[in-house]
């Protein structure tokens, strides 16, 4: 996979994360800063950016939610569509944001060392239109397999495949046409988000406490403290479906 194929992955998947949306316990030894010489320097600025934005966009969802509900349902259709007009203008303001800053951070560390992996499920050789990348990280994130590898046991007449692609469909239409929120994915996004950087970015494998201790600094949910076990078992999981989606390749 080229370079441009990796940054487009990170871009993919994070404005992906950011356009859908919607307690461990504290470690007994202080924390270590052996787990940052595991990680490549991009990942840093990269994490520093992924956290900044996850909070502004939790801002900015909050701040329509409080709008709509002083309002109120009595409020006139057009009330409420300037409260709604404002927030799209606000995240479009962010996802610009967003964006210039990846390219930047892209522009000053070529050529970037990473691992292909943690973005396998994305089909990044060739051009691929917003609608198709919405699709693929729906599925994969949905049903933790990639599209490739469900469309090839449909072709076998499978029909657990065949409901997959259904579900997928489903999902991507109801974002398309405003139709409401999707069920959400078993894992918390905001997590997931920040475990494929680290994996993309390892230069060595990090331990289950050094990725708490990681989580503990760049991580957007809120937490001051994360359980290294519970990490450990998300990053397992992770991995099996990667695993999974590359068998095909």
């Amino acid at each position: 996979m080229s370079e441009p194929g990796n940054a487009k992955a990170i871009y993919v998947s994070a404005v992906l994360e950011f356009r859908i949306s919607h307690m461990g316990r504290r470690r007994k030894n202080p924390a270590q800063r052996g787990w940052r010489n595991k990680l490549y320097p991009v990942f840093f600025e990269l994490a520093d950016v992924s956290k900044e934005m996850e909070k502004r966009w939790a801002q900015l969802q909050n701040e329509c939610r409080q709008g709509l509900k002083v309002a109120g349902p009595a409020a006139s259709p057009k009330a409420r569509n300037e409260i709604v007009a404002r927030f799209r203008k606000g995240a479009a303001q962010l996802e610009r944001w967003f964006d210039e800053k990846l390219v930047d951070i892209d522009k000053r560390h070529k050529p970037i060392s990473y691992n292909p992996r943690a973005y396998s499920y994305f089909t990044l050789d060739s051009p691929m239109s917003d609608s198709e990348g919405l699709r693929q990280y729906l599925h994969f994130h949905r049903h933790g397999e990639s599209v490739e590898v469900t469309e090839a046991k449909d072709a076998q007449g499978d029909i657990e495949a065949w409901d997959k692609i259904a579900r997928t469909e489903r999902d991507r239409r109801i974002l398309a046409y405003g139709k409401g929120p999707i069920t959400p994915f078993q894992e918390e996004p905001v997590h997931r988000q920040l475990l494929q950087l680290v994996i993309c970015y390892e230069s060595e494998r990090l331990t289950a406490e050094e990725l708490a201790e990681c989580f503990d600094k760049y991580c957007a949910c809120g937490k001051e403290s994360h359980e290294a076990d519970s990490l450990r078992k998300m990053r397992d999981r992770f991995e099996a479906e990667l695993k999974s989606s590359m068998k095909s390749s």
